[in-house]
């Protein structure tokens, strides 16, 4: 064969060979394409579905968002008027009234025996409880009156008469004084059980700390009461403020007036 015609014949090939990896390539291509373009639209069907049933629960659900912030607006507003600091500061000296009441009839002291036989078992089985003291046989129930008249002076005092709020200070002094000089060593005597047992603990339960912190308590909202419940100074009638104005004007700016008049 000659040189033109072998020349000929490897161009022919080569060709041959560039079209078929170009049409390889192109196919390739195209595998390609659908491999990322079937995902996508898989996603974007999903997606579409899922979008429309978002939209469907959210406009389900406005008009009741809408109702709930306005009637959260409605409940501020309306706690922003009624909740005034003097009606809170009643409130809470109420119910720690009612807390000192309610303190009476709880445990002041708890006596337990054999405390040294467990050590490091209290959560799991703690020791046994042979004596239990209530705080109103401890003193003879004083603290009821005494919640009684605090109720009573913090009433009068929201009625009109705030100087009653003063004579809460008293009253919380008395509570103080009641359980830390009679109901503490009280409720820390141990008795008897001292000479019956062995390892013998008295610990101040919870009416205790009630009773003690209710009259602190007292003492404290005794001055926020006057305070808040002290009516508010009236401004004087213009007349009166024309007329003060008018005495404290100097003669000659007086005299200057009235030859203008």
């Amino acid at each position: 064969m000659k040189p033109a015609g072998r020349r000929e014949a490897t161009k022919d090939r080569v060709g041959a060979i560039a079209s078929v990896a170009k049409r390889s390539g192109a196919e390739l291509l195209g595998i390609a394409g659908e491999l990322v373009r079937i995902p996508i639209t898989l996603y974007m069907r999903i997606a579409e579905r899922l979008g429309g049933l978002v939209l469907a629960i959210w406009l389900r659900i406005w008009p009741y968002l809408v109702a709930a912030w306005r009637l959260a607006g409605r409940a501020l507003a309306w706690a922003q008027h009624a909740a005034t600091p003097a009606r809170v500061t009643v409130a809470v000296a109420l119910l720690t009234a009612v807390a000192l009441a309610g303190s009476q009839w709880a445990d002041l002291s708890a006596i337990s025996v054999g405390t040294d036989a467990y050590k490091g078992l209290e959560d799991v089985a703690p020791p046994p409880e042979v004596t239990t003291k209530t705080v109103g046989d401890t003193h003879s129930w004083i603290g009821i009156p005494l919640a009684i008249a605090a109720v009573l002076l913090i009433i009068g005092s929201a009625r009109g008469r705030p100087g009653l709020a003063r004579l809460l200070i008293p009253v919380g002094i008395a509570v103080v004084a009641v359980s830390v000089l009679i109901d503490r060593p009280e409720g820390l005597d141990k008795g008897n059980d001292q000479v019956a047992y062995v390892s013998v603990t008295a610990d101040l339960l919870t009416g205790f700390w009630a009773q003690l912190v209710s009259g602190i308590v007292l003492i404290l909202l005794a001055v926020v009461l006057a305070r808040v419940l002290k009516p508010q100074k009236t401004a004087r009638p213009a007349r009166e403020g024309s007329k003060a104005r008018r005495r404290f004007r100097p003669r000659g700016f007086r005299r200057a007036a009235e030859a203008g008049q």
